[in-house]
């Protein structure tokens, strides 16, 4: 799990599970007070093949640290492609499901926002990739995380 190198341990955001930094970091982004929140996000579905809203009221957060977990595994990820990952099988009755895209509105609002919040950055083609002073910041976390847990 960890490599260690002259007695410090390397860990990064790879090491630890999905759950405990999508739930740490969407926390910490709560917290913070810098994410601006628009208050249409608790009268919305996250998309056409949801039937409901989604039941936490914090569900934003928790979207937008999975999506700093996105960006910072695979990387260079555009909306349609983010889209396809959030989807899901739209029951139809007693039709087959089909497979949905999810709501780009809420991707294309929280990319912004990691933006803003220079989280995230475009490159020169404009694909996103997670920000150096980001990617630091997400490491120590991860690291941090890694040793109370």
């Amino acid at each position: 799990m960890d490599k260690i190198i002259n007695n410090q341990c390397s860990t990064t955001l790879r090491d630890i599970p999905s759950s405990i930094f999508i739930s740490t970091y969407g926390n910490y982004l709560k917290n913070s007070g810098q994410v601006q929140v628009p208050s249409w996000v608790d009268l919305i579905k996250s998309g056409s093949h949801k039937m409901f809203s989604p039941s936490n009221p914090d569900w934003i957060f928790f979207r937008l640290a999975s999506l700093v977990r996105k960006i910072y595994i695979n990387g260079g990820q555009g909306v349609g492609s983010l889209r396809k990952i959030y989807g899901g099988k739209k029951k139809r009755g007693s039709k087959p499901a089909k497979k949905k895209s999810s709501g780009g509105k809420i991707i294309r609002l929280a990319l912004k926002e990691l933006e803003r919040l220079k989280i995230i950055e475009k490159n020169l083609i404009g694909k996103r990739y997670i920000s150096k002073k980001a990617r630091k910041d997400i490491d120590i976390r991860s690291k941090k995380n890694i040793f109370n847990n």
